[in-house]
């Protein structure tokens, strides 16, 4: 029989151990409500059915594209888009690229580095100065989801972009430029990485949380949003964050919401896997197909 000390004891750890529990059921139920709420309205194009006149358009066109690695999940998937649908896909190359038969390509490079979004528009505009504003028809560039964390000045940035593209439209009138959303990171809802990503911040590794980062991108998302609806966007966050039966990796972090890359598409907690790959890279030609006709 059990001395009264340890049976109270042992009373006293079940006890803690149930309310721990319930409070971890609670927190993963309000987790699950907040992945799961509706788009908040946006503006721009979630990926859908290419046609092929819009494939055509964009193999007539020539573009510039800078990036870094999640542009190579977009451009990689391109040729697959082409083929499923029968129709000829354009040049998709490093540099500069020659003229594809139908006249069109796709040209790609490396911008800036990541964690340095100033100096990635800084290099964008200077590669359209020394040459490639005059060879192109359409041009754009993206920033990375490590460009942007919680301590980003989002609206210093969104300025200083507003200001560089603007100068960009002005000195070269023939090039129309697609502005695009950042990209997004997941937000692993499972028990497992919330206890992890919250004993990690505990110990001082704040930086595994994504929630923070991904509000700053959601508020620069927002601006970007807001300046250019109407004048040739790519949301590349609004169909990362997508789900296939229309709803949004949503949540919310001190008290401001925020959106997340859905796990469906993500090979990892920042890259795209195969499905999500063909997804914007579906949303990324028709962007282009529909600035050629501007």
């Amino acid at each position: 029989m059990l001395a009264p000390t340890r049976w109270r004891f042992r009373r006293s750890v079940v006890a803690v151990v149930a309310v721990v529990a319930l409070v971890l059921a609670v927190a993963v139920v309000m987790a699950d409500r907040w992945s799961k709420e509706k788009s908040i309205p946006i503006q721009g194009t979630v990926a859908s059915a290419i046609t092929t006149a819009d494939l055509t358009a964009v193999a007539r066109t020539r573009v510039f594209f800078g990036h870094q690695s999640i542009g190579w999940n977009v451009l990689n998937a391109v040729p697959g888009v082409y083929a499923d649908n029968g129709v000829s896909a354009p040049p998709v190359e490093r540099g500069r690229a020659e003229p594809g038969p139908n006249g069109g390509f796709i040209a790609h490079q490396f911008i800036g580095e990541n964690l340095k979004p100033l100096l990635k528009l800084e290099d964008f505009d200077r590669i359209m100065r020394d040459g490639m504003g005059r060879q192109v028809d359409v041009a754009l560039m993206k920033f990375c989801s490590v460009d942007i964390t919680s301590s980003t000045d989002v609206e210093a940035l969104f300025a200083r972009y507003r200001d560089t593209m603007a100068a960009m439209e002005r000195d070269f009138p023939n090039v129309t430029f697609i502005h695009v959303t950042v990209p997004l990171v997941t937000d692993r809802q499972d028990l497992f990485s919330k206890l992890k990503t919250r004993l990690k911040t505990v110990l001082g590794r704040s930086d595994v949380n994504h929630q923070p980062a991904n509000v700053a991108r959601e508020r620069l998302n927002a601006l970007i949003r807001s300046e250019y609806a109407g004048r040739h966007l790519f949301d590349l966050a609004a169909i990362e964050s997508t789900r296939p039966d229309g709803t949004r990796v949503s949540g919310r972090y001190d008290n401001r919401g925020y959106f997340a890359l859905y796990d469906g598409y993500a090979s990892d907690d920042i890259h795209l896997n195969a499905v999500g790959s063909k997804i914007a890279a579906t949303a990324f030609l028709e962007a282009i197909a529909q600035a050629s006709r501007k």
